[in-house]
């Protein structure tokens, strides 16, 4: 673990950095919505193992109760790959989860694809543009993020 970060120091630094300016994108497209309707605020950080991302209040669209849910991001493999799917904790989403079955997949305490099960979370199979990554390190912006990864999930979602 490197004391100045907090991180540890098999992530290098380019990583640390291409991670914490998901986080930043992530934040701003969160702030595109309207404040949810539970209080608290919309947020992304990263673990501390640098392999999460932790999302509080992402937004669903209408149609969805409740209309937000916090998610996590696995992004042990980024920048190379895309993130596969995403995780939403079991405790008291039994309804959501059944309401994004609909649209999804869906793996309680387990996950398909390669992804790593998580205990107590459900996975959702969710594959960004057929699972085509083309990620621009030096422009992190023009080419496939994170970011964009979760807003076609929002989009998928609406539909």
């Amino acid at each position: 673990m490197n004391t100045l970060t907090n991180y540890p120091v098999s992530l290098s630094h380019q990583k640390l950095a291409l991670l914490k300016w998901e986080v930043r994108a992530i934040e701003a497209y969160l702030g595109e919505f309207d404040p949810p309707t539970s209080g608290g605020r919309r947020r992304a950080r990263l673990s501390r193992s640098g392999e999460i991302i932790l999302i509080a209040n992402f937004p669903l669209p209408d149609g969805f109760e409740p209309d937000q849910i916090d998610l996590l991001v696995g992004v042990s493999q980024y920048p190379q790959w895309p993130p596969i799917g995403l995780y939403i904790m079991n405790q008291g989403n039994d309804a959501l989860i059944a309401q994004l079955r609909d649209r999804f997949s869906a793996y309680q305490d387990g996950a398909g694809h390669s992804a790593d099960p998580v205990p107590g979370y459900t996975w959702l199979c969710y594959s960004y543009a057929g699972n085509t990554w083309r990620y621009c390190t030096p422009y992190p912006s023009r080419g496939d993020n994170v970011r964009k990864f979760l807003a076609t999930f929002y989009a998928l979602c609406a539909k």
